[in-house]
């Protein structure tokens, strides 16, 4: 690693981390002060649980939207550093990495909490536990081992975590072509069509559901999610590889997109 893309790396996550900080003290204020204002005000401070209102935080939806929102943070950090002499291949190599470095710390704190706190307070064990994440449909597929499960769960985070990530930096990158009025237009306008594109998508298929034959779509779904091919598919037992490589591929077009992005980019006047 070149000193250019270490400095330009560790300036990027420091900013992150701050802004990652000052998003939990945001958190902990409302979950944890307000309540507290809010009973006494109301006369009911003997009801009022510190323990249950933190115990009972979602870390994991704070992350995930943190995670987005700092890869779409990219026009203010670029023109910084393009005016600093970074180029643009180092400045989007540090986004990678400070993204790789930070997705990580995120998972292992998520963990933490998850499997440290709020499992506990809810009287949960760790297989319990596992069975109520994102990661339920495959929490008995590395056997038995109940932590070796739980280490797979983190990694199937990690790549989640860093899809989104990439997917933020695409966005961002994408945004930071256009002036404000395209922005805008963007903004309101992709996320309207993208709707309105599900919704006749979606009456077209359960119009002509006689028509149509839907068994090849429903069998390449199926494949794409790990269902079993023998046996009777059971929660927990649906087979991970087939999720893993497709988040991968799909880290990789949705990076390739954001460095292509990346390549247009302009200060403007």
């Amino acid at each position: 690693m070149s000193i250019k893309l270490r400095i330009t790396t560790r300036y990027l996550l420091t900013e992150q981390l701050k802004l990652t900080g000052w998003s939990l003290v945001g958190c902990a204020v409302v979950f944890g002060i307000l309540p507290l204002f809010l009973a006494l005000i109301s006369g009911n401070i003997s009801q009022y649980s510190p323990l249950s209102n933190f115990a009972n935080l979602s870390l994991s939806a704070l992350f995930f939207m943190l995670i987005f929102i700092i890869g779409i943070l990219t026009y203010d950090n670029f023109k910084l550093f393009i005016q600093n002499g970074i180029s643009r291949p180092t400045y989007f190599q540090a986004r990678v990495f400070a993204l790789l470095a930070l997705s990580g710390l995120f998972v292992i704190l998520n963990a933490i909490y998850y499997y440290g706190i709020h499992a506990p307070y809810l009287h949960w064990s760790a297989n319990t536990a596992l069975m109520r994440t994102g990661y339920s449909l495959y929490s008995h597929a590395l056997g038995s081992q109940v932590w070796l499960n739980i280490l797979a769960s983190l990694c199937f985070n990690w790549i989640f975590y860093i899809g989104v990530g990439l997917t933020g930096m695409a966005c961002g990158t994408l945004l930071a072509l256009f002036g404000k009025w395209a922005k805008t237009i963007l903004i309101i306008g992709v996320p309207i069509l993208a709707m309105v594109l599900m919704w006749i998508i979606i009456v077209v298929m359960s119009r002509n559901q006689s028509t149509y034959n839907y068994t090849g779509l429903e069998t390449f779904l199926k494949f794409l999610v790990g269902y079993p091919s023998h046996g009777e598919a059971t929660t927990g037992y649906f087979n991970p590889t087939m999720p893993f490589i497709t988040m991968l591929i799909g880290c990789g077009i949705i990076g390739g997109l954001a460095y292509l992005f990346n390549r247009k980019l302009r200060i403007r006047n």
